[in-house]
């Protein structure tokens, strides 16, 4: 049975001693000092990791998750961390979830919500020789399997108008649909970035 955990173990440490704005999450979705934190749809909610982290740093996130049983965990571990008062204030109401398929329900979405940011990160095949995978990783791999149309969900994104368009790729894997104006580079992954002036 897949249980996630918004207020203890890794999430709940990365909150209290993750680096704040300076995580590459945050760069990539253009958190910035000075600046009022951007609204994003995260398309892809997966195990909420990324959602809950931007939610904590002052961003209003909406995650679609189109798996009901991931969308019924997600929804699980955040009723549990409202309880959890810490928890709750540092998300401050911004984080909400909804079970739903991106690709059906994105256009309407932007149009209601009107995010700055869509965030895309798909479920790519597992890496050979990769190390064995967290349990939450793993469960969720066997919800989910890989995301076959996850090109087509990019190129839908980037039809939207926002502001802003992010995708957490393998690091070495070749960019979809087109090369984005940015990337920002991690050990094992890289965050592609779409820039649009509205």
């Amino acid at each position: 049975m897949l249980q996630l955990d918004f207020v203890d173990g890794t999430l709940g440490w990365r909150r209290r001693h993750g680096g704040g704005r300076g995580q590459a999450v945050a760069k990539a979705v253009g958190l910035r000092a000075g600046a009022k934190p951007p609204k994003v749809l995260d398309c892809t909610a997966g195990l909420g990791r990324d959602a809950f982290i931007l939610a904590s740093l002052g961003c209003v996130v909406h995650g679609l998750e189109r798996s009901p049983v991931v969308a019924a965990a997600l929804k699980d571990a955040l009723q549990r961390a409202h309880t959890d008062s810490t928890t709750a204030e540092a998300l401050g109401g911004r984080l909400s979830f909804q079970h739903a398929d991106a690709l059906l329900v994105l256009p309407e979405l932007v149009a209601s919500i009107e995010p700055e940011v869509l965030y895309v990160d798909p479920m790519h095949p597992p890496r050979p020789k990769s190390a064995l995978v967290k349990k939450e990783m793993r469960l969720l791999r066997e919800e989910v399997g890989v995301d076959v149309d996850a090109e087509d969900l990019v190129r839908l994104a980037l039809e939207q108008g926002v502001n802003r368009v992010v995708v957490k790729m393998p690091r070495r894997a070749k960019a979809w649909v087109r090369e984005p104006q940015h990337q920002m580079m991690g050990r094992s992954t890289r965050f592609d970035i779409f820039l649009f002036s509205n």
